[in-house]
């Protein structure tokens, strides 16, 4: 499936950042190249609306609508900063207020021109909790306007606010921002924006992209774009090898046998991991129906029950690693942010080392005794034929709790521990993991099933907008190249579009947390260790969401039309298909002559 997260932030590698030149290698060059096919998420359902600000919508907004600022999620240094349009920030006031230079004579694609008004217009309508989908901090007044530059003022100080202000807030024309911040589902049929491309045509099948002839960047190297609806990810596997897909984002399975061995020369793969993949629970009144996983026992005893080699095995053909931290931080890429006393450093890895997936085995974590532990403790009565396999080194229920026989099952003044696990059919990736999850946790005694979505529109509007429509689903995280962007999703549920928000967890200690970390400079990184091993430990003691994976930035591509793609020795972007690189890697590529 193809990763597409909700929101998130970024944090500076300074105070103050310096303006740099746009780095775009095709500027100024021919069009002409053939049209490159890029694949939209398997499952979704085709809309002609094209508003960046409706989370239900799924196409590749940041052709159309750019972000101010282009940051390669994989890379904190200055180097992963690329000026888009703005062409500097600075903050003040103590990081509350935000000052960004406007890049000069931009043009919309209907050939008006683009400037600072535009950006306080924009930023004015994510005032506005239902338009807000990037996250955008809450500002105390509207933005102001002097010159070339546009001050935003925030309520408290926003080192860490970035991705969410300048990297993933898509700017609108001033006259559509307004609408938007009056009905932020408005549907937008002819969409105007700064992109290299803009809409050419729409069909339920396919959306085409056609050059922007006003683009501030030079003109594309694609003579078009085609966005074709995409079932499953197998079906993308076919069309990768038939020619009709040049650019997949999603777990293509056995990507290299079926793939990338057929021709080397032009098909590759490459899987950065790039966020956590987590165990949503439904923590809203009434759980959606389930039965136990209000506690945070019942939640914890699920996370060390599951068996995330063979997650990473069997549902990810081994291109996805398995979680070994309870923190959900990224690992190795965060390992600098563990607590310090080693007490969550591999804490759910086998004997306290992190398998290689290409070779271990499909073994059960050493964690029946912790479940065991963790559920008597709280109070669960223990399944009648349960009992502990000194030889496994492991707790079995006697048989599967499936509803069948209670006797299997752990029980508590008249319940069980019963829930479902709510995800597309066409994730095939995800979908092998729900039934993988089930089998494990009824033989552990608890009543786990799976709920299937016929797609990512109904599954995505569900679990956003239908607290009695789901129990939990597996959903990846937001990345990033600091630990706020993934916990500020998972914890900050002052946000109606976090992540937080639709599984209802308002905790005020993580809240203050987060607040103190967003307040420190991230030079400063001393300071920020307390913040962090605070939210770390709380997730992983309250575990609103249990950490799976690292995921991958799924890339398959093939260079028969374009090379110039990010790779592993090339690595100058988060190389994943989706919003908001779209715009930076489609205009470093160069057509094969």
């Amino acid at each position: 499936m193809k990763r597409r997260a909700f929101r998130g932030l970024i944090g500076a590698a300074a105070f103050v950042v310096a303006v740099t030149s746009c780095q775009q290698s095709n500027t100024g060059s021919t069009p002409g190249g053939k049209p490159l096919i890029l694949e939209s998420t398997t499952g979704v359902t085709f809309a002609n609306d094209f508003n960046p600000y409706d989370s239900n919508l799924s196409y590749p907004k940041s052709l159309i609508n750019e972000p101010l600022v282009e940051f390669d999620q994989l890379d904190p240094t200055p180097a992963g900063t690329h000026y888009w349009l703005a062409t500097a920030y600075a903050f003040q006031n103590g990081g509350r207020d935000l000052q960004v230079t406007i890049r000069p004579n931009v043009k919309f694609n209907d050939g008006s021109a683009f400037g600072p008004a535009d950006v306080a217009a924009t930023f004015k309508a994510m005032a506005n909790p239902k338009a807000n989908t990037p996250g955008v901090p809450p500002q105390v007044s509207d933005a102001t306007i002097s010159g070339n530059n546009v001050t935003l003022h925030f309520q408290t100080p926003q080192f860490t606010g970035l991705w969410a202000i300048l990297g993933t807030t898509y700017i609108l024309k001033a006259s559509v921002a307004s609408q938007i911040a009056q009905n932020p589902t408005m549907v937008i049929t002819n969409p105007i924006g700064t992109g290299p491309f803009m809409l050419s045509s729409y069909s339920s099948s396919v959306i085409k992209f056609k050059p922007n002839p006003n683009y501030w960047g030079g003109t594309p190297p694609e003579s078009e774009i085609d966005y074709p609806s995409i079932a499953t990810n197998a079906a993308a596997s076919d069309a990768l090898v038939s020619g009709q897909l040049d650019w997949a984002g999603n777990d293509i399975p056995n990507v290299y046998a079926n793939f990338v061995n057929l021709n080397p020369l032009t098909n590759h793969a490459w899987f950065a991991s790039g966020n956590t993949v987590v165990l949503w629970f439904n923590l809203n009144a009434g759980n959606g129906g389930a039965s136990g996983i209000d506690e945070a026992a019942v939640r914890k005893a699920v996370s060390y029950g599951v068996d995330r080699n063979a997650l990473a095995l069997l549902g990810e053909s081994g291109y996805e690693l398995p979680a070994y931290s309870s923190s959900a931080l990224i690992l190795p890429n965060q390992k600098a942010f563990l607590p310090s006393d080693g007490s969550l450093n591999r804490d759910l890895s086998i004997n306290g080392t992190v398998p290689d997936p290409a070779t271990a085995k499909a073994e059960k974590l050493p964690s029946g005794s912790d479940v065991y532990d963790i559920l008597t403790n709280a109070g669960w009565k223990v399944p009648a034929s349960a009992h502990y396999d000194s030889a496994a080194q492991t707790y079995k229920s006697g048989g599967n709790c499936d509803g069948s026989n209670i006797a299997n099952c752990w029980t508590k003044g008249g319940k069980t521990i019963k829930f479902s696990i709510y995800d597309p059919v066409p994730f095939s990736d995800y979908w092998e993991n729900a039934a993988l999850m089930s089998q494990e946790l009824q033989a552990l005694g608890m009543n786990v099933s799976t709920k299937p979505a016929q797609g990512y529109s109904d599954w995505n509007t569900t679990i956003t907008s239908d607290p009695n429509g789901w129990q939990t689903a597996i959903h990846w995280g937001n990345g990033g190249s600091i630990p706020y962007i993934q916990y500020q999703d998972w914890l900050d549920y002052s946000s109606p579009t976090s992540a937080a928000h639709h599984i209802g967890y308002n905790n005020q200690a993580a809240m203050a947390a987060l607040t103190k970390y967003a307040g420190i400079d991230p030079g400063d990184t001393s300071s920020l260790m307390a913040p962090v091993g605070e939210l770390a430990k709380l997730l992983a003691n309250d575990v609103p969401m249990a950490p799976l994976l690292y995921g991958a930035d799924w890339n398959v591509y093939s260079s028969a039309k374009y090379t110039g793609w990010p790779n592993q020795s090339h690595p100058y972007m988060n190389p994943t298909p989706s919003d908001p690189q779209l715009p930076y890697i489609v205009m470093q590529l160069k057509p094969v002559s």
